[in-house]
């Protein structure tokens, strides 16, 4: 009873652990739901966006420049500097010198000079800068967002298709077969030739091969998505949608994404930025300084109690002015072209983002042809494979020619899976583009 206890928990815990190692998607928004949680990209891009705004906060802190700087030494005047005077006024002989030891040998200093900068164009800039940087980085996080999103799409959507081509090759196997017993039955009759058998029997082993390179295919892409959404290799991964050929599709459905030319806008706009930022460096900086220090000093000691510390203090206004160099100079030279490029890109970058989405708009009014056409190709060699059947039961055509009617049909349903597969993914583009903004 105590073993079968254990066993009956072991199989209970395995059970446990093999069930932590999957992961079910009905739709493919719970997909992206996941990926979003858990992609690496995503999470990278998260952290720059965090860097962004740390880089805005220390800008804004800059705005005002408060600096402080405190010190505190101790020295030690091991051996005195030795000053010659002139000897007569303390009794000396005229033109004579006397050495005098100067200076105490200990001396005890604690200061500090804080500093705050009340004009400083730059640290403006810098802020400005800062804020563009932030705006420019979640337009880009978005954008790789996007790219991520219609990456998965296409993976989850190649998963669906192959998963009905399967289904639809397993289904024209089992037809393959029944077509290859008709075969050798009538071989056995002597109504057909040999050859006639064999060409039954290499289409069924081709269609076998075919299911074959269908499902490493389908692996292949399992292994795609789970890169894509960072899922362990060891996870088991279900997609339980499957296709559906009567759904409706809008055809008036469109998008005009603009993330890529908000992008280059930014870019720009952090570029002009940037010559500013080059040109008020060259202009004066004005602060408010100010100085707060105590000085003990004596000969007998450090911190000597019966020596008193002597405080000194000052404030004051501070004009700084930079040096004009040729470094600066070819430095604002340089973010000049730099902006000038820049507002280019932008310009090319808005006629591209608006093809982009013209494209997209094509596509997906092309795969909804696509799929339309597909369908009707189906049910005509679906048709024209049922006739050529009765035809070859009948005797009045040769089995060559019914072959070929049942790979034309077996064609033609893969082909319209195939088509309904891409006008999904095409749609499914523009619900990702239309959704980031």
């Amino acid at each position: 009873m105590k073993k079968l206890l254990i066993l009956f928990s072991f199989l209970l815990i395995n059970q446990f652990l093999i069930s932590q190692n999957k992961i079910v998607f009905n739709t493919i928004d719970s997909l992206f739901k996941y990926a979003e949680n858990n992609s690496i990209s995503i999470k990278t891009g998260e952290q720059q966006v965090l860097l962004a705004k740390w880089q805005k906060i220390s800008a804004q802190a800059g705005l005002v420049n408060f600096k402080i700087q405190s010190s505190f030494s101790l020295t030690n005047n091991v051996k005195l500097p030795v000053t010659y005077f002139p000897a007569e006024p303390f009794g000396g002989e005229p033109d004579t010198f006397k050495e005098i030891t100067m200076g105490q040998q200990y001396i005890g200093n604690i200061n500090f000079a804080p500093q705050i900068d009340i004009v400083n164009p730059v640290s403006w800039a810098k802020l400005k800068s800062a804020k563009i940087n932030t705006k420019l980085t979640s337009v880009n996080n978005l954008i790789v967002k996007k790219m991520l999103f219609e990456s998965i799409s296409a993976s989850y959507y190649n998963i669906l298709s192959l998963k009905e081509q399967i289904k639809i090759s397993n289904k024209n196997l089992y037809t393959a077969d029944t077509l290859q017993t008709i075969m050798y039955n009538k071989y056995t009759e002597g109504i057909i030739r040999h050859q006639d058998l064999n060409d039954a029997t290499i289409n069924k082993l081709s269609l076998k091969d075919k299911l074959k390179q269908l499902q490493i295919s389908l692996n292949q892409q399992y292994y795609t998505l789970k890169i894509l959404c960072d899922i362990p290799q060891n996870t088991e991964l279900t997609l339980t949608e499957t296709i559906i050929y009567n759904q409706p599709f809008n055809l008036n459905l469109k998008t005009n994404n603009q993330l890529d030319f908000k992008l280059s806008l930014l870019k720009a706009d952090l570029a002009k930025e940037d010559l500013r930022i080059n040109r008020l460096a060259q202009f004066p900086t004005i602060s408010i300084v100010a100085y707060n220090g105590w000085q003990q000093n004596n000969n007998n000691q450090f911190f000597d109690s019966n020596a008193d510390w002597i405080n000194s203090q000052y404030i004051g206004l501070r004009l700084s002015m930079p040096f004009p160099d040729i470094n600066k100079f070819t430095l604002t030279k340089t973010a000049n072209i730099n902006k000038t490029i820049s507002e280019l890109d932008a310009k090319h970058s808005k006629l591209q983002n608006n093809i982009s989405n013209t494209q997209l708009n094509l596509d997906y009014k092309k795969a909804y042809s696509q799929f339309k056409t597909t369908n009707q190709i189906f049910l005509l060699k679906e048709e024209n494979y049922q006739m050529a059947l009765n035809q070859f039961n009948a005797s009045i055509l040769s089995s060559d020619k019914l072959l070929i009617a049942f790979n034309d049909k077996l064609i033609s349903q893969l082909n319209y899976s195939i088509a309904l597969a891409n006008l999904l993914y095409t749609k499914s583009k523009i619900e990702i583009n239309n959704s980031m903004k």
